[in-house]
């Protein structure tokens, strides 16, 4: 870094916090696993293609992690290129609302698919950025207070302005409040980028951008080779029995809004009532979790699998029995397992540091991201296709019976305290 590091970064950071809140409240007005999966089922877009909206968008970020990962890292200045997927990801939204405005069905369709692969493409080109640039210019404890700002901050803004823009709209027909919510996410994603561009950004050198450049291309079968190696050990093994039940739990959240937008998705408060539990989630998972963790990562796990299982359960209770026609009950439904996954997803990120040896992080990290993914795309579309043939509340019931597995996988895998990880020589 050069002399003038430290001023930067006391700089880059109000500047980076800024972004990130403003970014957190363009994702949760348009987010992609509650708001445009409720738009889809609102225009009347088969329950299929709704439920594999989740599919399309995991395949479109396993190119980026597989293909893109080489380039990203060779690039060595990054901020325009993020403020760029921002932009390009407010225009998906703005695409998505033209298509919806003609009312035709198999367009919409089509240009919701298309809208979704190219966010997943897009976004997680931006976390690979993102992690990098944060990387290379803000300290640890630094991370940690933007995260939990992001979290808190973007939440509290996301929730005042989805209860403003309800008012201001709440006599208007469904379309103009859907896009006026829309707009507003568009109009944040584009202030997003603008701030990313205030940034100080440290040159690199060329040096090892072009030593990365002469890097043998990816190869699929040394990487399936590279995958299936890790299972050499037992940490792997151990982590990984832990970690497959979790795909099914982190599918909650789009299928709980899908059953929420099947009951709802009439209504005139529905949307506001979706977004607001999910921005209300993000705002306290922050604090809860932060607490729990520093204890114990395996209780984060046990009592967020334990709170998508029994929200799920008093969920399709209420929808058998007749009662769930009131959207509080779904906006409940869905703060409860925001909470729960995003209190799972930090947990296990977290867990995997603490047990992954230093040598085998990359490649482990690799290999689960991997294996998971592909297992999300199949199991999403899988879920899509039963609740297309029958209804979306046997997907939940199906999320909720693995969550109960994946709560004991996680008991019986983990290590009780974050003080007992095992030594770095274990294989």
């Amino acid at each position: 870094m050069t002399s003038d590091s430290p001023d930067k970064a006391k700089r880059n950071v109000p500047v980076l916090t800024g972004q990130s809140i403003v970014s957190q409240v363009a994702w949760t007005l348009g987010s992609p696993s509650v708001v445009l999966p409720f738009l889809a089922v609102s225009f009347e877009l088969p329950m299929f293609v709704a439920g594999a909206l989740v599919s399309v968008r995991m395949v479109g970020s396993m190119i980026s992690d597989f293909f893109l990962a080489q380039p990203i890292a060779a690039k060595s200045q990054k901020k325009r290129a993020i403020a760029m997927t921002e932009a390009v990801i407010g225009a998906c939204l703005v695409l998505a609302m033209a298509a919806a405005a003609t009312e035709v069905v198999p367009l919409i369709a089509v240009i919701f698919v298309a809208v979704f692969f190219v966010i997943g493409l897009v976004d997680e080109v931006q976390n690979l950025m993102f992690t990098d640039l944060l990387g290379d210019h803000v300290h640890s404890r630094s991370r940690m207070i933007m995260h939990y700002l992001q979290l808190g901050g973007g939440g509290l803004c996301a929730i005042g302005l989805a209860l403003l823009v309800h008012q201001i709209t709440k006599e208007n027909p469904p379309f103009s409040r859907h896009s006026t919510m829309i707009g507003v996410s568009v109009a944040f994603f584009m202030l997003s980028g603008l701030l990313m561009l205030a940034m100080t950004e440290n040159v690199r050198s060329g040096e090892p951008a072009k030593k990365t450049e002469t890097k043998p291309k990816l190869s699929v079968k040394a990487n399936f080779q590279g995958i299936l190696s890790m299972f050499e050990y037992s940490w792997f093994r151990r982590y990984m029995i832990m970690r497959v039940p979790l795909v099914a739990v982190s599918l909650s959240v789009p299928f709980f809004a899908l059953i929420a937008a099947e009951a709802h998705h009439g209504s005139a408060k529905g949307l506001t009532a979706m977004i607001v539990s999910s921005a209300s989630g993000y705002l306290v998972s922050g604090p809860l979790w932060q607490v729990v963790n520093m204890k114990s990562h395996r209780a984060v796990m046990v009592v967020g699998t334990l709170m998508v299982a029994a929200t799920g359960s008093g969920l399709l209770a209420f929808h058998y029995m007749g009662v769930d026609h009131d959207v509080h009950l779904h906006a409940i439904a869905l703060f409860v397992v925001t909470v729960a996954v995003t209190g799972i997803s930090s947990a296990r990120k977290l867990y995997f540091l603490d047990v992954a040896p230093k040598e085998q992080r990359v490649q482990g990290s690799a290999a689960i991201k991997s294996i998971t993914r592909l297992l999300a795309v199949l199991l999403s579309a899988a879920l899509a296709a039963v609740a297309h043939m029958h209804e979306v509340a046997l997907a939940v019931a199906f999320i909720v019976a693995v969550s109960l597995v994946a709560c004991a996988t996680c008991y019986r895998m983990m290590l009780p305290s974050r003080e007992e990880a095992p030594p770095r020589s274990q294989s």
